[in-house]
């Protein structure tokens, strides 16, 4: 009899494992797509040059996209979008290294950075937003827009 209670309960821990790494899977690695070599963005009504991109998005929600990149001209970027200074990155997978959600909202919270609205509705109920340095640096990200927020 302890045998079989032995058997059982290897069994349900095994399948938890199973069951947690698959759930693991599933948010951190399945459902993204590498995105790189993308040559320009669109803020507001403008395309601007960018240079070394990379990042990742997913079709299952616009909400998988993450990007980092080099804008050429920062201050031009800014202005063509529109200010958020509310907007907050959204926590991304470890394996999008480019991407660090803590600091690129220390940098916005400390005015290292600067937080725009580069579009609107880019997908179902998202908008895009972007963090922007006055070196180039920059990072993108969607956030669900008022079709989600309730």
């Amino acid at each position: 009899m302890a045998r079989t209670g032995t058997l059982v309960a290897g069994g349900i821990v095994g399948a938890a494992i199973l069951f947690g790494t698959g759930l693991w899977y599933a948010q951190q690695r399945s459902y993204y797509t590498i995105v790189t070599g993308i040559d320009s963005v669109r803020i507001g009504q403008r395309d601007f040059a960018v240079t070394g991109y990379e990042g990742a998005d997913g079709t299952t929600s616009p909400l998988k996209l993450r990007g980092c990149f080099r804008v050429d001209d920062p201050a031009a970027a800014i202005a063509a979008g529109h200010p958020a200074p509310d907007a907050v990155p959204l926590t991304t997978p470890d394996w999008i290294a480019c991407f660090d959600e803590d600091a690129i909202l220390s940098d916005l919270s400390a005015g290292r950075a600067t937080a725009i609205m580069a579009g609107e509705d880019e997908g179902d109920g998202a908008d895009l937003y972007m963090a922007i340095y006055p070196d180039g640096r920059a990072y993108s990200w969607r956030l669900a827009n008022e079709k989600y927020k309730e």
